[in-house]
């Protein structure tokens, strides 16, 4: 595959521009050959790192990190296929929901992408979602971690109810928990016993990549 397939891949990405994104991408699945699919995961993940280093220094702001989400699931969603055809080692399992009493999944499901993009199996729960629903996937998947998501003050206190649970049934030592939304600080994340805040979905994908590492 030629680089100028997997420039044009990244910054269809850069540029927000999901027909040249999308166009790479289907250039590099008819190849049907799994090498080029895994340097073109790579060029999505270094896409993605500017992405995040672009938001985070406020050069761009959640619409743009959005919308790159958005190209990257579409970009994996073509790629994933053969790379299971290819048997490409996964980073590790991620179980993600948002807690009880909270409809919001924005902030989950850029999270969600990003994290698919850098090679994470990830388990959705979705919204509104219960203790035992946490502890049932965490006992089903045996999951590298848990995160958490929590946009609303009132329910932040579900998120200490499922450590606890964790912790009550023997599971805590087994995965790492990682939370995050806009009612949450890293101080929040230590009081409640949680392995850490992620303010952002790259940030949050930084986190468990090294914890896939360690």
């Amino acid at each position: 595959m030629s680089n100028d397939v997997l420039e044009q891949l990244k910054n269809g990405l850069l540029e927000l521009d999901m027909d040249t994104a999308i166009e790479a991408a289907s250039s590099v699945i008819k190849g049907d050959d799994s090498a080029a699919v895994k340097d073109a995961v790579d060029a999505v993940t270094r896409a993605l790192q500017i992405v995040g280093k672009r938001f985070q220094e406020g050069e761009w702001f959640l619409a743009e990190l959005v919308y790159a989400g958005e190209i990257a699931k579409d970009v994996m969603n073509l790629l994933s296929p053969l790379m299971e055809a290819g048997a490409t080692e996964s980073a590790g399992t991620v179980v993600v929901g948002t807690v009880a009493g909270d409809l919001h999944d924005l902030g989950k499901n850029i999270f969600i992408n990003y994290a698919k993009s850098a090679g994470f199996n990830m388990i959705d729960l979705g919204i509104d979602v219960p203790t035992q629903k946490f502890i049932d996937a965490v006992n089903e998947h045996s999951p590298l971690a848990l995160g958490m998501s929590c946009l609303l003050t009132a329910t932040d206190m579900e998120i200490g109810k499922v450590i606890e649970e964790l912790k009550k049934q023997g599971l805590r030592g087994r995965v790492k928990v990682i939370i995050g939304g806009a009612a949450l600080t890293k101080e929040f994340a230590t009081n409640v016993g949680a392995d850490a805040f992620a303010p952002d979905a790259v940030t949050g994908t930084d986190i468990i990549k090294e914890w896939s590492a360690s």
